[in-house]
Protein backbone atom coordinates (compact mmCIF):
# COMPACT_ATOMS: atom_id res chain seq x y z
CA UNK A 1 0.00 0.00 0.00
CA UNK A 2 1.55 3.62 -1.11
CA UNK A 3 1.14 6.06 1.64
CA UNK A 4 1.21 10.11 0.97
CA UNK A 5 2.11 12.68 3.55
CA UNK A 6 -1.03 14.67 3.97
CA UNK A 7 -0.81 17.83 5.77
CA UNK A 8 -4.02 19.09 8.09
CA UNK A 9 -4.91 21.18 5.40
CA UNK A 10 -5.07 19.00 2.77
CA UNK A 11 -7.40 16.70 4.52
CA UNK A 12 -9.62 20.19 5.26
CA UNK A 13 -9.95 20.44 1.94
CA UNK A 14 -10.95 17.31 1.01
CA UNK A 15 -13.75 16.62 3.56
CA UNK A 16 -14.81 20.16 2.68
CA UNK A 17 -15.13 19.11 -0.80
CA UNK A 18 -16.98 16.16 0.05
CA UNK A 19 -19.15 18.00 2.53
CA UNK A 20 -20.31 20.76 -0.85
CA UNK A 21 -20.68 17.94 -2.92
CA UNK A 22 -22.61 15.78 -0.66
CA UNK A 23 -24.94 18.67 0.02
CA UNK A 24 -25.71 19.26 -3.24
CA UNK A 25 -27.08 16.17 -4.01
CA UNK A 26 -29.20 15.84 -1.02
CA UNK A 27 -30.44 19.20 -2.29
CA UNK A 28 -31.39 17.63 -5.53
CA UNK A 29 -33.19 14.33 -4.19
CA UNK A 30 -34.74 16.70 -1.17
CA UNK A 31 -38.34 18.29 -1.61
CA UNK A 32 -37.75 21.27 0.88
CA UNK A 33 -37.43 24.21 -1.03
CA UNK A 34 -39.47 24.92 -4.27
CA UNK A 35 -38.08 23.56 -7.26
CA UNK A 36 -36.61 26.50 -8.99
CA UNK A 37 -34.57 27.65 -5.98
CA UNK A 38 -33.17 24.13 -5.02
CA UNK A 39 -31.98 23.39 -8.53
CA UNK A 40 -29.93 26.47 -8.79
CA UNK A 41 -28.65 25.97 -5.35
CA UNK A 42 -27.72 22.28 -5.49
CA UNK A 43 -26.07 22.59 -8.88
CA UNK A 44 -24.02 25.62 -7.73
CA UNK A 45 -23.24 23.54 -4.85
CA UNK A 46 -22.31 19.96 -7.45
CA UNK A 47 -20.36 22.31 -9.58
CA UNK A 48 -17.93 24.30 -7.04
CA UNK A 49 -17.23 21.39 -5.28
CA UNK A 50 -16.03 19.39 -8.32
CA UNK A 51 -13.94 22.35 -9.45
CA UNK A 52 -12.62 22.61 -6.17
CA UNK A 53 -11.61 18.64 -6.14
CA UNK A 54 -9.90 18.91 -9.88
CA UNK A 55 -6.83 20.82 -8.14
CA UNK A 56 -6.66 18.81 -5.34
CA UNK A 57 -6.58 15.81 -6.67
CA UNK A 58 -4.12 16.78 -9.13
CA UNK A 59 -1.83 18.49 -6.25
CA UNK A 60 -2.48 14.76 -4.56
CA UNK A 61 -1.44 13.20 -7.39
CA UNK A 62 2.12 15.05 -7.57
CA UNK A 63 2.53 14.23 -4.04
CA UNK A 64 1.92 10.52 -4.68
CA UNK A 65 4.67 10.60 -7.63
CA UNK A 66 7.16 12.59 -5.70
CA UNK A 67 6.83 10.36 -2.60
CA UNK A 68 7.54 7.42 -4.89
CA UNK A 69 10.59 8.53 -7.17
CA UNK A 70 13.75 7.57 -6.25
CA UNK A 71 16.36 10.12 -4.56
CA UNK A 72 19.88 10.65 -5.45
CA UNK A 73 22.24 8.83 -3.10
CA UNK A 74 24.94 11.40 -1.71
CA UNK A 75 27.23 10.31 0.50
CA UNK A 76 27.85 11.49 3.70
CA UNK A 77 31.30 13.61 3.25
CA UNK A 78 29.45 15.36 0.21
CA UNK A 79 26.11 16.32 2.66
CA UNK A 80 25.59 19.64 4.11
Amino acid sequence: MKEVPLTLADIGMINGTRFVIGTGVGLLLADKMDHKTRKAVSISLLVSGILFSIPMGMSFLGKLRSAHTPRPHIPEEHAA
